[in-house]
């Protein structure tokens, strides 16, 4: 095998590469150890190449063909038996008589070895020679014996010794080399090689399934058959390499002990009490745990007090595919009847232990799904609810099962599975209810980018969910989410914003949601007024809650408390594997975490979240992220890198996302200094009525009054403003109220402005130090275009100092020079030396005192130097010292 196809094993090719190379001067041995199929053999291949080419002699054997003794060592010997006459002292008979089988007892072992080494050495010393035994294991013993005894004795002969073992053991004496499972860049890229014509949601499953194990992740895809939906419940079908790699003792197990691991691997806990009961059903006799002993000897199982686990997940499916359909359904019948106290699991079981349709399972699988969905995550619910649908009897509510996986599935991102059960429940006969929700479905999960807005018929959403309130709030929300994704569609808006003011007046989060994706403005006071608070947020019990009133606050302009509960939404979403729902949340807590200024969180949400959308391969999301990602780079003065991510996101001609790129284009022209194009660009988020008025609207109301005062429209920016001004009568949403004061002080007529800054500058901006740091600069600037030097160089360090804070480095020169005074100076030289000293201290954590005792202050002292620094450095507290910290040092 060629080095260059092996993935991931530099470390152990540059430690064999390192043997081979002390030939000829001396030699070594080393046993290659590491589970099956982790790649021992194609290391090992790779070396015979490498020696070969070297010009080195050869010699192999694989065990597991004979095991007569010393089979294995005639067969590595082969090559040069006809050497043997030159040993002295009759060795060349001893190994005659060794290897002649069934003429009488061998040898001693010990004589064995000492003339095979004394063979060995002598052709060495014409030729350095390698000798490689793959599968050392299963060679017969008196073989491994003699390969100990050489291996010990190869350093001081240019001879190399090489074996593979399985882990755990070892050759008595032998250096080991372990050989690792791949790590996943290395998993991923020797899957690509063998899997790129598997579906998506396919390869994601071997990949997690293979556990970085290269056999694994090359036979899986070669065994892979279509067995219905991608990615649906059944188990992986493995071939007879795979079964013979990791479950070679299984056909060779007793009876009892098959049926515990059939019992196992239909199982999903892996209690051994339960296995044992159901084995015990399943066989019609006792099953104690002495019968698990021999598949523990066959490296098949791990065991421990209580729980059983299979060595590898292939082992598993190679019991499964070991034993027929019956027996596979038989063991789950007896699991079923063991699991009296879990019903949930019962009713899994059940289900998986009938041919036909029933009803009666259907419906308990699929009232069971929710809690499956809590405790094993997304997957689990898709496949319960997607079992469900195959044992129901009435095509309508099979349809509804459907649909019901289809949504789990694309919450977990898995967006060709969400289409074709979507594809299969459009096949049933649908009510209108789910007719319309498999449109909005499809539509939000976008298996493929569709150019343009989508068009739809406004439903009555009130006569199809038929009084049943639960129902109404679920196509509420719907509907919501498409309206919110098609863009201005003022029928279908109206439509079901008249739906959602007719529902009684709830806190449940689906209506609060919709009403914020409908009609922000308008429903802004409603929604603030109903939303959690840190106070009563504990009360929230599941992640759909805090992500849906995370969504509305969002929506409604109120990033700090979406980014609070957004955040509390994720780790939940994380844990239950619901990776599509999980790549919008954090994509919209990073959105309002760049507006904030908390810029390093939001690049770590998006690194997440563009991770999880390249595995999963959401269409729609990509453009989603490339959107943040231009309003990112246009926040930091990365304008050329805005404006190319922005034309990237005008190619999929998404309504939603058109607000983004004006608001992203905007920023970028703003920072680039071309304040007219700027202002054309953010004028239309801001110059529409105010019930029209949107997030990004909100967003760009500062930097649009900077780009018309720079650009002398100042008269025509107020006009454009009295929208924004009206809407703020309307709606609570801080995001706009938290900028207009500082908007109108830019805007405003000298003798007016001074008393507006200051009002803007009163507000409590302790979490929003991007508006902060932007308020003390247009100030500043002002101040200094007033020759009021001393006060505009204060009030623009500070701006500095707050810039740097959430690491805007790109925004600090722009406009901060303050003319003949020479270029500000940065964070640190704003201090005396001992001021620079306290604070470098008060940033590590040390409190007043313990900073007095250290410098032999008085802690009165202290206090009054930070008193002096803060502003200076433009905060006013110690929390906000940490990020300053490196700018110190």
């Amino acid at each position: 095998m060629n080095e260059s196809e092996l993935l991931g094993r530099d470390p152990q090719l540059r430690t064999l590469h390192e043997l081979l190379g002390r030939l000829p001067d001396a030699g070594g041995a080393m046993v290659l150890q590491g589970g099956p199929g982790v790649g021992k053999s194609a290391l090992l291949r790779a070396v015979a190449e490498r020696a070969r080419a070297a010009g080195r002699r050869l010699l192999e054997v694989t065990g597991g063909a004979d095991d007569t003794p010393f089979s294995g060592l005639r067969a590595l010997l082969r090559p040069v038996l006809g050497t043997a006459e030159s040993l002295p002292a009759g060795q060349g008979e001893i190994l005659r008589a060794a290897f002649a089988a069934g003429s009488g007892p061998p040898p001693e072992t010990s004589r064995v070895a000492l003339a095979a080494f004394n063979l060995i050495t002598a052709r060495a010393a014409e030729q350095p020679t390698v000798l490689i035994a793959d599968n050392a294991r299963e060679l017969d013993g008196p073989t491994r014996d003699v390969l100990a005894f050489m291996a010990r004795r190869a350093s001081d002969n240019p001879i190399v010794v090489l074996g593979a073992l399985r882990g755990g053991r070892t050759l008595p004496g032998v250096p080991v080399l372990e050989v690792p499972v791949l790590d996943e860049p290395s998993a991923r890229r020797l899957l690509a090689r063998h899997a790129d014509a598997l579906p998506p949601a396919v390869r994601e499953r071997i990949l997690g399934e293979a556990l970085g194990n290269p056999l694994a992740l090359v036979e899986l895809p070669a065994a892979w058959r279509p067995t219905g939906a991608p990615g649906s419940w059944a188990h992986l079908p493995v071939n007879a390499t795979l079964a013979t790699a990791f479950a070679a003792g299984l056909g060779e197990l007793p009876d009892r002990t098959r049926d515990a691991l059939l019992v196992a691997a239909v199982d999903q806990v892996g209690d051994v009490s339960e296995i044992l009961a159901a084995a015990s059903v399943l066989a019609g006799r006792t099953v104690a745990v002495d019968a698990l002993d021999s598949a523990v000897a066959a490296s098949l199982l791990r065991l421990d007090r209580t729980t059983l686990r299979f060595r590898h997940p292939v082992v598993r499916f190679a019991v499964l595919a070991a034993e027929t359909p019956a027996r596979r359904q038989a063991a789950d019948a007896a699991l079923a009847q063991v699991l009296t106290e879990h019903p949930d699991r019962r009713t899994w079981h059940r289900a998986q232990s009938v041919n036909g349709p029933d009803d009666e399972i259907a419906d308990q699988l699929a009232a069971a799904h929710a809690s499956l969905l809590r405790r094993d995550g997304a997957l689990a619910a898709v496949w319960a609810l997607e079992r469900s649908a195959q044992l129901t009897t009435d095509s309508v509510t099979r349809g509804h099962r459907l649909l019901g996986a289809a949504e789990h599935a694309h919450g977990a991102g898995r967006v060709r599975l969400a289409h074709s059960l979507i594809d299969t429940a459009e096949r049933q006969e649908l009510n209108g209810a789910d007719r319309a929700k498999a449109g909005w479905l499809r539509e939000i999960s976008d298996a493929e980018p569709q150019p343009g807005p989508a068009q739809g018929q406004p439903p009555d959403l009130t006569e199809l969910s038929a009084g049943d309130p639960d129902l109404a709030l679920d196509l509420l929300l719907s509907a919501a989410l498409h309206v919110h994704r098609t863009g201005d569609d003022p029928a279908l808006r109206a439509a079901v914003d008249r739906t959602a003011e007719r529902l009684p007046a709830t806190n449940d989060p689906r209506h609060l949601a919709a009403l914020a994706l409908t009609e922000p403005v308008r429903h802004g006071r409603t929604v603030a007024d109903r939303l959690p608070s840190k106070e009563t947020a504990w009360c929230l019990t599941d992640s759909d809650g805090f992500r849906l009133h995370g969504t509305a606050a969002h929506e409604i302009g109120d990033p700090v408390r979406a980014v609070d509960l957004l955040g509390r939404a994720a780790p939940t979403l994380r844990r239950q594997g619901r990776l599509g729902l999980l790549s919008e949340t954090l994509l919209t807590e990073a959105t309002d975490r760049l507006l904030l200024g908390d810029w390093p969180r939001a690049t770590q949400l998006t690194d997440e979240a563009r991770q999880i959308v390249a595995e999963t391969r959401q269409p729609a999301m990509v453009a989603a992220l490339a959107g943040t990602d231009a309003v990112a780079a246009a926040l930091r003065g990365q304008a050329v890198r805005a404006e190319e991510l922005a034309d990237m996101v005008a190619a999929w001609q998404r309504a939603d996302l058109a607000p983004t790129l004006r608001l992203a284009r905007g920023l970028a022209r703003l920072g680039e200094g071309r304040y007219a194009e700027a202002y054309e660009e953010l004028s239309p988020l801001l110059d529409r009525p105010h019930e029209s008025l949107r997030r990004q609207g909100f967003a760009a109301v500062l930097p649009f009054a900077v780009a018309a005062d720079r650009a002398d429209n100042a008269a025509d920016a107020v006009r454009v403003l009295a929208s924004a001004e009206e809407a703020a009568r309307v709606t609570p949403a801080p995001l706009l109220h938290i900028q207009l004061p500082c908007a109108r002080a830019v805007l405003a007529s000298d003798s007016a402005a001074e008393e507006l800054y200051l009002a803007a500058l009163e507000q409590d901006l302790s979490r929003w130090p991007l508006i902060k740091a932007r308020t003390e600069h247009a100030y500043g600037q002002w101040l200094r275009r007033r020759r009021q030097a001393a006060r505009s160089r204060t009030m623009l360090l500070s701006a500095r100092a707050a810039f740097e804070l959430v690491g805007a480095s790109d925004w600090t020169g722009q406009g901060m020079t303050p003319g003949a005074g020479g270029p500000l100076p940065s964070a640190a030289d704003l201090l005396s030396p001992q001021e620079r000293q306290i604070v470098l201290l008060a940033a590590e954590g040390l409190s007043n005192r313990e900073i007095a005792e250290r410098l032999y202050l008085s802690h009165r002292t202290v206090a009054a130097h930070l008193y002096r620094a803060f502003p200076k450095l433009g905060i006013t507290s110690r929390g906000e010292l940490a990020p300053l910290l490196a700018t110190l040092e």
